[in-house]
């Protein structure tokens, strides 16, 4: 992406200080993004730099520049700012290029400071995602946002050819994109409580209409180990919705791999924060990971997804694993063997999750895959179920990986499981889905058989 280099007219070494005060001194040597942190970026400014950026002769803008400062989460962070300011500066870089096209441009001016070059975007679209971005940092580093305070400002060339610095509210913007017909100083309707009014997104300007998609939900699902005998291990899976949404997305191959990437990447995030949590707490589970074939073919969005890993604790990294889904018929042993190599550093072990049965698992063993299970379809009947567990068990076993079933929903599927040589199980006959983990439970097959009968007489 072009946004990790500053524009031409920021890179030029006689280009005219952006900086200002005695105690700042920022010469065309020192460039834009590598300014100290004394570095204050005032209106007058910010005027001269986009001035620069606007005149410099580069056809990469829609007629704006825009601002977007870090001063709020700074001062909110007080001493903690000067340690954790470089992570801070990680996570906004990781959001700027989630959330802006591959053509937009940016860089950092400062320490807290980022200026936005729109290639496409015109000024109201612009300014939301902005507000946007700042409102996310806000909700993940301070744990809330307050859209009144995000102030996004804008630079516009006059007709009389000068720039002039205008300022708008996050409030304000998403005011005036729900309501186009009122000023944007105007309140809602009565009855139109502010706070109930549904968001604009990224993905609302994609589909061209007024429903924000739903934030992914992540749910953890209790495995049973069957050598051990003991409910220790928990993998992710989407709630019902999220399902539904990610499902529904198929007029746009580029929408749903996103939906799919952005479920990744709160998968993720949720399992590692949990964890984090749990473990201070002395808590200890072996967590499954998630992650598309989508998210690691892509450059764009494996990039994001490992600059996220590399953030995991290495004390968690021990218990996690990463469990490969979607992966083509044929993959190429060289392709997968890359994707198990990069998520070595970040957890014990790959697994893969299949939909159906496929003849490419001798693939997966030479690429370093340790385990692979397959998915129950509950539109399939239980005789076709266990049809399928007898089928797929032996294989794993025959080039040296274990097998894992999911969805074993009642005693016939578990049965034949145990019988075919599972090494691990999940479904509603292990137990349900929860919001977080659960404490380790020791227990047979006698015990979980005899339990799966009670649930069933309910």
């Amino acid at each position: 992406m072009n946004a990790v280099q500053p524009p031409p007219s920021a890179q030029d070494e006689h280009a005219e200080s952006p900086c200002t005060g005695p105690t700042c001194d920022c010469t065309g040597a020192a460039k834009a993004a590598d300014c100290q942190s004394s570095c204050h970026l005032n209106d007058a400014a910010f005027r001269d730099r986009a001035k620069e950026i606007l005149f410099s002769g580069r056809v990469i803008t829609a007629g704006a520049v825009h601002l977007i400062g870090l001063e709020d989460i700074r001062a909110q962070l007080g001493d903690r700012w000067e340690r954790v300011k470089e992570r801070v500066q990680i996570y906004t870089t990781r959001l700027l290029e989630k959330m802006l096209s591959p053509h937009d441009v940016w860089f950092r001016h400062g320490e807290a400071q980022f200026i936005i070059v729109f290639a496409h975007a015109d000024i109201q679209a612009a300014q939301l995602i902005c507000g946007k971005i700042v409102e996310d940092l806000h909700q993940a580093l301070l744990g809330h946002s307050d859209t009144s305070q995000i102030i996004v400002k804008t630079a516009l060339v006059e007709i009389d050819g000068s720039v002039a610095v205008g300022s708008a509210r996050l409030d304000d913007l998403l005011l005036h994109a729900a309501y186009p017909s009122e000023r944007p100083s105007a309140k809602p309707q009565p009855g139109k409580r502010f706070e109930e009014r549904q968001r604009l997104s990224l993905t609302d300007f994609a589909l061209g209409n007024g429903e924000p998609p739903p934030r992914p939900k992540v749910l953890f699902r209790p495995v049973y180990d069957v050598r051990n005998k003991v409910i220790s291990t928990y993998t992710c899976r989407p709630d019902l919705h999220t399902c539904r949404h990610i499902n529904q997305i198929t007029a746009d191959d580029v929408l749903q791999e996103e939906a799919i990437f952005d479920y990744d990447m709160e998968t993720l995030c949720h399992a590692v924060r949990t964890y984090n949590e749990l473990y201070k707490n002395k808590f200890r589970y072996a967590q499954t990971i998630p992650v598309h074939f989508e998210t690691l073919a892509s450059v764009r969005r494996r990039r994001e997804y490992l600059q996220s890993c590399r953030m995991i604790p290495n004390c968690l990294i021990p218990f996690l694993a990463f469990e490969l889904e979607g992966l083509p018929q044929g993959i190429p042993n060289g392709r997968l063997a890359e994707m198990v190599t990069m998520l070595r550093p970040f957890g014990r072990a790959t697994i893969i999750i299949l939909r159906e049965e496929t003849p490419d698992i001798a693939v997966y063993a030479n690429a370093g895959v340790k385990g692979v299970g397959l998915a129950m379809d509950f539109r399939d009947g239980d005789q076709r179920c266990i049809d399928k567990i007898n089928a797929f068990c032996p294989i794993p076993r025959k080039h040296g990986l274990f097998a894992y079933l999911d969805g074993i929903r009642n005693i016939e599927q578990f049965q034949a499981a145990i019988e075919a040589g599972a090494a691990y199980v999940s479904g509603p006959v292990v137990g349900k889905d929860s919001d977080v983990p659960e404490h380790m439970r020791r227990c047979t097959e006698k015990q979980m058989l005899m339990r799966a009968r009670v649930k069933a007489r309910r």
